[in-house]
């Protein structure tokens, strides 16, 4: 599994490194923009990584498949449904949010994406990583815009003991 270290990174990748020694190690990319004025991300297909950089070609931003394995705290993030791997980081008192995209790990810089969030049982897709708090908004400077807005939820199943 690669391990997140909250604010910093995943697993061998910090943010602040340079996109050109992130390729160098890494591998085959293609890179590609998600809208005509968005900065340029590089895809990892093999790593299961999509990396967003700053102005100055600094790793600001980590998205995760489950190819790349991502934990927390030893809970498996990915390719597990949603209801236990919040159940599992509940155990572990990590604080998380349930929200429309799926659950955002409170205070942490962690998204977990579920294409359906109110269904417990389909598995997590996605996991993205930021580099630094975000503002009231859901964005900083640096983050590339990704909607994880909370909401309050009714999941009666899910305890969270904050």
């Amino acid at each position: 599994m690669s391990d997140i270290t909250s604010w910093v990174g995943l697993a061998g990748i910090r943010f602040g490194e340079s996109r050109a020694s992130l390729r160098d190690g890494l591998g085959e990319y293609q890179s590609f923009r998600r809208t005509p004025d968005a900065p340029l991300i590089d895809h990892f297909m093999q790593a299961g990584l999509m990396l967003g950089f700053d102005e100055a070609d600094r790793l600001n931003f980590i998205e995760c498949t489950d190819r790349a394995e991502p934990s927390l705290s030893g809970v498996r993030l990915t390719g597990r449904p949603l209801g236990e791997v919040v159940a599992e980081l509940s155990d572990r008192r990590v604080p998380f949010q349930l929200d429309e995209s799926g659950c955002s790990l409170t205070g942490l810089g962690v998204s977990l994406y579920s294409p359906a969030p109110d269904e417990l049982d389909v598995d997590v897709e996605g996991v993205a990583i930021f580099s630094r708090p975000r503002d009231v908004q859901g964005k900083s400077e640096s983050t590339p815009s990704v909607d994880v807005s909370l909401r309050e939820s009714d999941h009666p199943q899910v305890e969270t003991p904050f």
